[in-house]
């Protein structure tokens, strides 16, 4: 049964600058005693964890529905719980996930979107932050994971996910992908380095410990995307990581999304300009 969601199990979201070097070794100390307790530990033994898969989407539900939402239906790891969360979707967001009757699966509509900056560069890179957050929020997984709402994932990717996680014993599991270029060509990627560039929001899977660290939406003013920003300060924290040399996942560029509308009364953040990017 689909429903609005619910609050309950809620995740409070840090509101420390992890950018700050005090609070960055704080929260570090915090993780090396809490990454040895029984209850940090009880993930890598226990018998198919449940995996949350945050979706963030907007305003584009047919072709959510015919990737991500595929892609959920047809893995072979059963035990997951499945958010989508809508950027003030106002398409046919709800019933084409409605239509699945995949109690598993969850929809959420945010009433307002932003503030982002406005479009161009500086949007591309953190949009789709509020509604991330909010699924964050509504995690109940041991592990999490994500998935764009364009994308595609191999049919046993959360399964060899979980169990290179729990054989290895990592806080991080990584894989390569395959990406659509300009041409429509499909390029592997992903050389086995956690940095920009070698990893992105649909490559990872991580234990439920880094849930409360939050996508910034001003990581556009640091020339960063949001999805490298935020894993960036996993790494920084000394998170164990472990490369799957498998591709897992198809980044896909088309079909291009249409011009960037403003919704009435919608709110901009101010924008840092660069000339020379290109969103990607």
């Amino acid at each position: 049964m689909l429903s609005e969601g619910s609050a309950d199990h809620a995740i409070e979201l840090l509101t420390q600058d992890l950018d700050d070097p005090g609070e960055l070794a704080r929260l570090k100390a915090r993780f090396e005693a809490e990454r040895q307790t029984p209850a940090y530990r009880a993930v890598f033994t226990a018998e198919a964890p449940l995996v949350s898969v945050c979706i963030t989407t907007a305003d584009r539900g047919a072709l959510l529905a015919e990737r991500a939402l595929t892609s959920m239906q047809q893995q072979t790891y059963r035990n997951l719980q499945v958010l989508v969360v809508g950027d003030q979707c106002e398409d046919d967001t709800a019933e084409q996930v409605a239509a699945f009757k995949d109690d598993r699966f969850t929809f959420v509509n945010l009433p307002v979107r932003g503030p982002y900056p406005q479009n161009g560069y500086d949007r591309w890179l953190v949009a789709g932050t509020h509604p991330g957050n909010e699924a964050l929020r509504r995690c109940r997984g041991d592990l999490i994971t994500h998935i764009d709402e364009d994308d595609t994932f191999a049919p046993d990717r959360i399964r060899i996910l979980v169990e290179a996680l729990q054989a290895n014993q990592a806080d991080l599991v990584h894989h390569p992908f395959m990406w659509e270029a300009e041409d429509r060509s499909m390029r592997l990627m992903g050389d086995g380095r956690f940095e920009l560039g070698q990893t992105g929001t649909s490559m990872v899977l991580y234990h439920r410990w880094f849930a409360p660290i939050p996508w910034d939406v001003h990581a556009y003013r640091r020339r960063e995307p949001g999805d490298w920003n935020r894993f960036r300060k996993f790494k920084a924290l000394g998170a164990r990581t472990h490369f799957v040399p498998i591709s897992l996942t198809w980044h896909w560029k088309y079909p291009l999304r249409g011009p960037f509308a403003a919704k009435p009364g919608e709110q901009f953040l101010e924008s840092v300009r660069d000339p020379d990017a290109q969103p990607g």
